[in-house]
């Protein structure tokens, strides 16, 4: 018999372990910020700019950190803490989802990487303007900027809500300091900092992630009594055949749906297509993103035995039905905690490792955008005014500008209440239709501005109503999808099992 979870908190180590993360992460931006700052009058010439340096590093990083950086793109902290969830409440049928970005690479290395580098762009949405029309290319920069604002807010304050109700660690503070250091090294250090910065804090991630299940594996009893645990209860499943597709996961969203969600991630984001811009050749590219592509596959399959390591330790005492969490989110926090509080310092590699995913993405995101708004003012006046240095000012102050205005909308996340899920997804609004619009403009020459409008229109509200008409009946009760069974049947508190019904 086993009681319902104590909450444990952090220790004076864990916070020194946190605050080595944050700090190193600031030295890194400083370094490369007052570094390119000394060497910048050595290495000028015509093919260097300030503004140049800051976003894309005038072409002169290599692969293996640019691609190290994409991945870290990937792995926001959403991501580490949502993808256990959805393993320990549906099954590990995301593990296809690391596999179906192989499927979209060489779409992505020999026609999209070509094409980027052959017409310079440093704004993945300059090219609606120059085949369409301008407003096309506004609307695409607008509708990316809003969606990747929120979303960078919510990256860092979801795992700060979550953790502060495992660890003690209080929302608001935590995300202030997050959101001091991200802006500091990205406006000081531009794109070098952050690439740099990622991967530091992406060998921070996979230390704590290997860290946490090796001693979870060995805990439990083995491989072996994680694997019969998920059995017993119907997680074993990573082959669904149906083809209906009311249901949550099947090969064919897992493996197809996942594929074109990739092909659209590296071939029509600008967070991706930027990096293109950061390396000389298209060679060196394609290395990039197959590295990108194994590092992402061993992140899947990282995060999906995490949910299957966490079912085998609460399989008969779930922490959500004995109302020790609220939310799914905190399963992994609470299990680290649980598993590894004893250990000095863990928990803390752990945080450390949760926030520098969320750090990463934030510092990619404020790049991107500054990228993005500085294309938009081509062939404007104050653009070509502007002095060398100017631009790198300029291009430093829209990274300051979009950190803040994110910064500032964390403090009315709380009040979105049911909005929060949609503005998640918003992305998805967006990411197939942009993808449709490329694919148009590149091989539909015949295809003319209204048409690209319409399709995009259309696009971009079928997604819309989906999305939003889910989340509706969702908050008016309605199951749209119910989890595999769980039991409390070992907790001395309560003594149930909750079963999976068949109401849809």
């Amino acid at each position: 018999m086993e009681t319902v979870q104590e909450v444990r908190y952090f220790s004076w180590v864990d916070y020194t372990v946190f605050g080595a993360m944050l700090l190193g992460s600031v030295a890194i931006g400083l370094y490369h910020g007052c570094n390119g700052r000394f060497t910048r009058d050595k290495n000028s010439g015509p093919t260097r700019s300030d503004s140049g340096e800051f976003l894309t590093a005038n072409g002169q990083m290599g692969p293996i950190p640019v691609a190290v950086s994409m991945l870290a793109g990937f792995l926001s902290s959403i991501t580490l803490m949502g993808q256990p969830a959805e393993v320990y409440l549906f099954g590990p049928q995301l593990w296809m989802f690391g596999l179906s970005s192989f499927v979209c690479i060489p779409i992505i290395g020999y026609i999209f990487i070509p094409f980027y580098h052959k017409m310079q762009y440093t704004s993945a949405y300059k090219y609606f303007g120059q085949r369409f029309n301008r407003w096309l290319q506004l609307f695409a920069s607008a509708m990316f900027s809003i969606q990747m604002v929120i979303y960078l807010a919510l990256v860092l304050y979801a795992p700060a809500l979550a953790l502060q109700q495992v660890t003690g660690l209080d929302t608001n503070t935590v995300v202030t300091m997050m959101y001091i250091v991200v802006i500091l090294y990205t406006t000081v250090g531009g794109i070098k900092a952050v690439i740099w910065t990622d991967c530091f804090q992406v060998l921070i991630l996979y230390s704590s992630m290997f860290g946490v299940l090796v001693k979870g594996t060995i805990d439990v009893g083995g491989l072996a009594v994680v694997w019969e645990r998920n059995v017993q209860s119907g997680r074993s499943d990573f082959f669904n055949w149906s083809i209906d597709p009311t249901e949550r996961y099947t090969l064919w969203g897992s493996l197809i749906g996942s594929a074109f969600l990739h092909v659209s991630v590296y071939g029509a984001n600008q967070l991706q297509v930027q990096r293109y811009r950061t390396v000389a050749t298209i060679e060196q590219a394609r290395q990039m993103i197959w590295i990108n592509t194994f590092g992402w596959t061993v992140v899947v399959i990282l995060t999906v035995y995490a949910g299957m390591l966490i079912f085998a330790r609460y399989y008969d005492c779930d922490p959500l039905s004995s109302g020790v969490l609220s939310k799914p989110d905190q399963l992994f926090p609470l299990y680290v905690m649980d598993s590894l509080g004893d250990y000095v310092g863990f928990p803390g590699l752990f945080v450390a490792g949760i926030f520098s995913a969320g750090l990463s993405t934030v510092s990619t995101g404020l790049n991107s955008l500054a990228a993005i708004w500085w294309a938009e003012l081509d062939e404007t006046a104050l653009k070509e005014s502007l002095s060398q240095r100017r631009s790198g000012l300029t291009v430093k102050f829209l990274a300051l500008f979009f950190g803040l205005l994110s910064y500032a909308l964390v403090y009315v996340v709380p009040y979105m209440g049911g909005l929060v899920p949609v503005a998640i997804s918003l992305s998805s609004f967006f990411s197939g239709s942009f993808l449709g619009l490329f694919i148009l403009g590149i091989f539909v020459p015949w295809a003319n501005t209204a048409g690209a409008a319409c399709g995009l229109t259309v696009g971009i509200g079928a997604v819309g109503w989906l999305a939003v008409g889910a989340q509706m009946m969702s908050d008016k009760g309605q199951a749209i999808y119910t989890p595999l069974p769980l039991s409390t049947e070992g907790c001395s508190i309560v003594n149930t099992t909750v079963l999976a019904d068949d109401s849809k």
